[in-house]
């Protein structure tokens, strides 16, 4: 009788030492990456970089937040990677003529609360400083004056919703959550 409890004694911490390792090996080899929050890819960051400097300067000419020029340029025109920023150098989804240049692309607009595609004109840009210069110009219009008071970039970007900027109903809130989640914010100091 000694033994058998002698092998027990032995023979279970053993067993819970094997079972405690395939536990961790299946937690290592089936761990599911986790997004970095906060976090920009490399290919982001490069953008925002691109983005950064000229957003600044006009922020310090309009008054327009930084955080607000970047996060913008990133929502409409999916991190410089759209047609229409490829095409046209148009990081903003400004439609019309520049310089007698468009390009017509579809678009999503949101009519009487329904999502529907049309296609339209955007202005066409030979440089992408050209793009954020005009954009500054084209929110001097009145509609935008709300902007020039913000003191913060929630408020803009509700006053650019407002100002009737895009059709999208959450046009704002996804300004707030990039410049949140990518912390534009530290461009408007």
């Amino acid at each position: 009788m000694n033994q058998r409890i002698l092998i027990k004694r032995n023979v279970l911490p053993l067993l819970l030492i094997l079972l405690l390792s395939i536990a961790s090996i299946f937690l290592i080899f089936n761990k599911e990456e986790q997004p970095i929050q906060d976090e920009a890819t490399a290919y982001q960051q490069l953008f925002i970089d691109e983005i950064a400097a000229e957003a600044k300067v006009l922020q310090k000419q309009t008054h327009l937040f930084a955080s607000i020029t970047i996060a913008q340029a990133i929502l409409e025109s999916d991190w410089g990677r759209s047609d229409l920023a490829l095409e046209a150098n148009n990081l903003f989804g400004i439609k019309g003529t520049f310089n007698e240049q468009s390009s017509i692309m579809p678009t999503e607009e949101f009519i009487d609360g329904e999502q529907i595609t049309i296609d339209d004109s955007f202005k066409k840009y030979s440089t992408i400083q050209e793009s954020m210069v005009d954009h500054m110009e084209f929110l001097n219009g009145g509609t935008y004056e709300a902007i020039k008071t913000s003191k913060n970039y929630r408020e803009a970007a509700v006053a650019l919703q407002n100002g009737g900027y895009a059709t999208d109903p959450e046009y704002a809130e996804k300004l707030i959550a990039l410049i949140e989640e990518f912390q534009l914010d530290k461009y408007d100091k």
